[in-house]
């Protein structure tokens, strides 16, 4: 465990869960608004995708490097230095708008959300007890999500052509960064033993493959989510429903809200890679049914076809992160110090480049094929990863 008193475990963990929920308004409020910013510049869907993975790089390169970075700055300094750099980026996006310009901004401001991604959910799963650890990821999530669903909420009433979006995303990390404070005397050491640091992402990633690639399934999901489901929805009822392609980005966020505790619960209860599988599945599913359910966007909510839709995006939502719950919890039952460090260094690795393929791989099939090209390569990607998995638990000794 660490040397941290149960009294102080709690406050840390609490602090923590709060800073990262306020950064996560940020991340979340940047990714539709970027993108619809460079469609109203003329830029097609393909060229969007490759924008939006310039940030992905960022969080690969920074992962890489995590398992050196951490140890040697502290969790605390390593968070700090997140932030000072994703306010950084923030100031710079809007006063730079160029394309290529924009390229290296986003690239810096992965790099930012790498650090304080990779630094808090490995300091939160390093001094989290392993009996109740379920249900904390399932609390860390779910308040991160009420961050994430925050974001587009924001962006549907916010100009991306303007600089309000950035102001809002800077007065987030304001936020973040006060909430940050009672940890400073907190940070716990990690003990860098010789096994400990030999024990390389390739090892990792040989110990855990099912969990550390539904990191990569995740980000493709994620990315091309956050990058293109609200363009997909205008792109099927008309730019006049715009407010509702955000919808489909935060509804499916706040719904995720509500389904992360009793996820975590669960995970405390059941076997956790079975429940991995389930959510993985529950997602499928959902992706299947959103498209044949689009048209319910038309008219008021309470309308029989708009419930099913806003029922299937709440699943979806849902279950997406469930499988990031499940995931970092079973990353912390089997390893430890380090090697944990070495883990949430590679889930964030393969988050980042699921994030790279995913806004490419949609923008990609939308240029080619038009808008169904959107749910059908999210479909594609996680039945491979699903067949993978089940595959994976049937073979387990």
């Amino acid at each position: 465990m660490s040397e941290l008193s149960p009294q102080q475990r709690i406050r840390c963990m609490s602090a923590l869960v709060a800073t990262m929920a306020v950064v996560s308004i940020t991340s979340s409020l940047a990714w539709p608004i970027l993108s619809e910013a460079l469609r109203n510049q003329g830029y097609s869907e393909s060229m969007i995708g490759i924008n939006a993975a310039a940030q992905f790089a960022g969080i690969i390169v920074v992962a890489l490097a995590a398992p050196r970075i951490i140890p040697a700055m502290g969790f605390f300094k390593t968070i700090v230095l997140g932030l000072v750099v994703v306010a950084v980026m923030l100031i710079a996006l809007p006063a730079f708008r160029s394309f290529e310009t924009w390229l290296l901004i986003r690239f810096l401001l992965g790099v930012g959300n790498s650090l304080l991604f990779t630094a808090g959910d490995t300091w939160m799963n390093h001094i989290v007890d392993d009996r109740v650890r379920g249900r904390w990821m399932g609390i860390y999530v779910t308040v991160g999500m009420a961050g994430w669903a925050l974001g587009p909420l924001l962006g549907a009433y916010l100009d991306p052509d303007t600089y309000w979006p950035f102001v809002w995303g800077l007065l987030a990390i304001m936020v973040a960064a006060v909430f940050l404070l009672p940890t400073r005397k907190l940070d716990v050491k990690l003990s860098l033993s010789a096994q400990g640091v030999a024990m390389g992402l390739a090892t990792v990633f040989i110990a855990a493959p099912t969990v550390l690639l539904s990191s990569a399934m995740f980000g493709v999901v994620e990315g091309a989510m956050q990058s293109f489901a609200h363009l997909y929805t205008m792109d099927i009822l008309g730019a006049q429903f715009r407010q509702t392609g955000y919808a489909v980005i935060w509804v499916g966020a706040i719904a995720a809200v509500f389904f992360q505790y009793p996820i975590g619960w669960l995970a405390d209860k059941v076997n956790r890679r079975w429940l991995l599988i389930a959510c993985v599945l529950t997602m499928m599913v959902s992706i299947f049914l959103f498209p044949l359910l689009i048209e319910g966007g038309r008219g008021p909510w309470w309308e029989p076809r708009a419930l099913g839709l806003w029922s299937v995006v709440s699943v979806w939502g849902g279950s997406m992160g469930g499988i990031f719950t499940v995931g970092i919890t079973l990353l912390g039952q089997r390893f430890r110090d380090v090697e944990l460090v070495s883990a949430n260094a590679m889930f964030s690795v393969l988050f980042g480049v699921g994030g790279l393929l995913g806004p490419f791989l949609a923008g990609t099939a939308m240029s080619t094929i038009g808008p169904v090209g959107f749910p059908l390569s999210l479909l594609a990607v996680v039945a491979v990863y699903a067949v993978f998995a089940l595959y994976r638990q049937f073979t387990r000794r």
